[in-house]
């Protein structure tokens, strides 16, 4: 019996004893569980920092690097908590640390430390060894790419399938016109791939587009085959193209290149030509059966969806209950459908437009405008760009037309910045939120959400951007152009690798041009286009490096220019100054009466005044006299007046002065007069001996004469050495009804390169010297008028 109850007052000794050592090394436990965290926090940041830097290389972390660091992860949060709670809890021991005021907490909280210092001991120990804490890990062979459900293409998806797995197959290409389906197909025959995986090494998918770049091609299959990091961007082409062959040549692979437009040259960009023998395979869309030729392809015509297909197509996009709201409506949807002609794009785009129409009128309207003009349209644009415009029409407001045309002069295939865009419409003044700059911004963006709900603009994955379908931006291209009419109206050369500025057959005609991301380094002082219209030009990430004043000399609204991304351009001609001059105060944002203060003190400080190279004038009102250049004339280069009511420039008593030194405009080298009244002559052009250009818009109702000879003959009879417009090389005059004269004689004008005289039907006889010969620039409407022209001899006309 003794033993029995010494051998159990011994168990229960011992089992305290292991319970109470929790306790009494609590203590000492914290202050070595504090020393752990410390270490362990200094090699996870240590380690996180070298992996940071291998990432960047285009590297992966190694398995075993991240589950010690996850291991981290997850015990770092206990152990800040036991230290935090610390204090409290060695308050709670007595007797020196043998005992505790609640010795059930402490046993566990001194249980938890114990156990989580061993923890962090262990993983402490069994952090990885060596360097090496990440490699290059390939990409998974076939990427899943989000596709829509087809309608209708199964039977040529299953078609395609079939061929593409034939062995003597190596290139296919899938050809039809824009918008029917061909890039769905492919990300389709994509996602068949994946089912494959073990059959293929490697599946890559590349968008090409209209302008083709192989270094764009060779980056989207580098990335894919793991191959770029820091060297690989040193490389050029053929070193690139060597390094894809290497990979590809030792794998069964598949290329899958969507969009091209022409011979894509497969050796250049690296790919191994695809045979029986290595069973890889090449899958392209195309618009063109003649370029399938020329890749060497079997090819594969995608045909627009059947009545019944096209159908389920559109019912699917207008959703709801509308078709069977009304038997009318239904009917109508039917007509709609079917002028889709079975077009996929069309079909989707115009369903979604429709959706939200509940009434028979709003459908009828449909009908009306898509029949509108229809007789006018080449056959490709009857059947797709005349479909999809609807969706433009339907926008109804002009500005949100010019905003949606706008977006066409953006890269194809790219993302739109919004930001960018916003910024655009507000500068060129399409937006203008009634001269509040905020309230334009609102507007802006309240319009981008207009033509994303529209289909016009698609949103993409990043909030801050959105994207164009290439056949809705051709859409746009299309209607920018007046249908194709006028199509330098709306030059767009985005991504074309031009290396010098593009020929233009008619600059008068161009409203706005992009030429970004191009090659082009220089434009040279012999490119000077006359641009009267133009409003935007973009020229941003070229590799411009000089800019001659020259090109800016006949642009007179320019508003928008966008030189941005050119590293090398370091600076800016001076003439490019008139146009942060205008863009700041002809857009009217309420700043009229404080301008007009400030030109007007500008203009008595005699050295301010002379500073002046620009002066923009707009809705200014000056009946009683004229305006006052007098202090800034030998500075200014630049004048514009639009929409005023003035009677001169000059005080009619400068005419008779003998000393034009003191009134000449010296420097004046860009006139441009819009809609003037009470202005009957412009004769102190006289006194500009550098002008070089002058256009002229009516309508001026009073002006009768450019140069008068009653105001100016005093001067040019008292032996003054002037010779009027000897720099003078364009000439625009237009929309003046009562305009008689230009000059009363012949004038030598050796200079002169372009005169354009549209609607001056009192204008009969032109100053022109029979000694050379004059470029005209005659329209269908001036030819008449051309016809009716005095001359004073046969030689002058001939």
């Amino acid at each position: 019996m003794g033993n029995v109850l010494s051998n159990g007052f011994q168990a229960a000794t011992s089992f305290f004893l292991e319970k109470a050592k929790y306790i009494l090394e609590l203590e000492d436990n914290l202050e070595a569980l504090q020393e752990v965290a410390r270490r362990l926090k200094a090699m996870k940041d240590d380690l996180q920092n070298q992996l940071e830097m291998e990432e960047r290389k285009g590297l992966r972390a190694l398995e075993e690097i991240k589950v010690w660091l996850s291991e981290v992860k997850a015990i770092q949060p206990k152990v800040t908590k036991l230290l935090e709670d610390r204090t409290s809890e060695i308050e709670r021991l007595s007797m020196y640390g043998y005992c505790s005021s609640n010795f059930l907490l402490t046993y566990h909280y001194g249980k938890n430390v114990f156990e989580t210092l061993e923890k962090v001991r262990s993983i402490l120990s069994s952090k990885p060894c060596g360097e090496v804490v990440a490699r290059r890990i390939l990409p998974p062979g076939v990427n899943d790419i989000d596709t829509q459900r087809t309608v209708g293409l199964e039977k040529t998806l299953e078609d395609a399938w079939s061929l593409l797995m034939e062995k003597e197959v190596g290139i296919l290409g899938i050809y039809g016109m824009g918008g029917i389906g061909k890039t769905t197909l492919l990300k389709q025959i994509n996602e068949k791939l994946l089912e494959k995986k073990d059959e293929f090494g490697v599946v890559i998918f590349v968008v090409v587009s209209q302008n083709l770049q192989v270094e764009k091609i060779q980056k989207e299959i580098g990335k894919r085959l793991g191959l770029c990091d820091e060297e690989w961007e040193k490389k050029d082409q053929k070193e690139k193209a060597t390094c894809i062959k290497e990979v590809l040549t030792s794998k069964r692979f598949v290329m899958l290149l969507d969009d091209i437009w022409e011979k894509v040259k497969l050796q250049e960009i690296g790919i191994p030509f695809p045979s029986a023998d290595n069973g890889s395979k090449v899958v392209f869309t195309t618009r063109s059966k003649y370029v399938c030729g020329r890749m060497g392809a079997h090819d594969l015509e995608v045909k627009q969806l059947d009545q019944k297909n096209a159908w389920e197509l559109f019912r699917q996009k207008i959703r709801g209950t509308t078709l069977d709201s009304d038997p009318k409506i239904l009917e109508l949807a039917k007509q709609i459908c079917a002028k889709c002609k079975g077009l996929p794009l069309a079909l989707t785009v115009i369903g979604e437009t429709m959706s939200y129409k509940t009434s028979v009128r709003e459908w009828q309207c449909a009908i009306d405008d898509l029949d509108s003009n229809a007789d006018n349209y080449p056959e490709v644009r009857d059947e797709i760009l005349k479909i999809l415009k609807l969706s433009y029409d339907d926008l109804k407001d002009e500005t949100l037309q010019q905003c949606f045309q706008y977006c066409a002069l953006f890269p194809e295939d790219k993302e739109i910045y919004k930001d960018e865009l916003v910024e655009y419409w507000v500068s060129e003044g399409i937006i203008d939120g009634d001269g509040e700059r905020e309230r334009a911004m609102n507007q802006s963006y309240k319009i981008i959400g207009i033509l994303v709900s529209a289909c016009l603009l698609m949103p993409v994955d990043t909030l801050d951007f959105v994207k164009m379908h290439d056949v809705i931006r051709q859409m746009a291209l299309w209607v920018a152009s007046n249908f194709g009419k006028e199509e330098e109206k709306f030059i767009v050369k985005t991504g074309a690798g031009l290396h010098q500025m593009p020929e233009v057959r008619d600059w008068n005609a161009v409203r706005r041009m992009s030429l970004a991301e191009n090659e082009i380094q220089n434009i040279a002082g012999d490119v000077s286009p006359v641009c009267p219209n133009l409003t935007t030009l973009l020229l941003k990430d070229n590799k411009l490096v000089n800019i001659s004043g020259d090109f800016f000399l006949s642009m007179p609204k320019l508003v928008v220019l966008d030189l941005s991304n050119n590293k090398n351009l370091t600076k800016l001609p001076e003439e490019v100054s008139k146009y942060f001059f205008k863009s700041g105060v002809d857009r009217g944002y309420k700043v009229t009466e404080e301008f007009e203060r400030l030109g007007k003190r500008l203009l008595s400080i005699p050295k301010l005044a002379r500073c002046i190279d620009a002066i923009s004038l707009d809705g200014v009102v000056a009946k009683d006299g004229p305006l006052q250049f007098e202090t800034a004339m030998t500075s200014l280069r630049y004048i514009m007046i639009e929409r005023c009511i003035i009677s001169d420039i000059m005080d009619h008593t400068r005419y008779g002065c003998t000393s034009t030194s003191a009134i000449c405009f010296q420097n004046l080298g860009y006139v441009n007069i819009s809609v003037v009244s009470c202005i009957q002559d412009l004769s102190w052009l006289i006194f500009a001996p550098n002008l070089a250009v002058v256009f002229v818009e009516g309508p001026s109702p009073e002006l009768q004469e450019i140069i008068s000879r009653e105001k100016v003959c005093g001067i040019l009879n008292k032996g003054s050495s002037i010779v009027p417009f000897r720099k003078l090389h364009t000439i625009y005059l237009e929309d003046l009804e009562e305009l008689k004269s230009i000059y009363w004689e012949r004038l030598e004008l050796p200079s002169l390169k372009r005169m354009e005289i549209k609607y001056c039907p009192k204008l009969k006889k032109l100053p022109l010297s029979k000694e050379r010969a004059y470029y005209f620039d005659l329209h269908e409407y001036n030819e008449e008028w051309f016809e009716t022209l005095e001359w004073e001899d046969e030689a002058t006309e001939e």
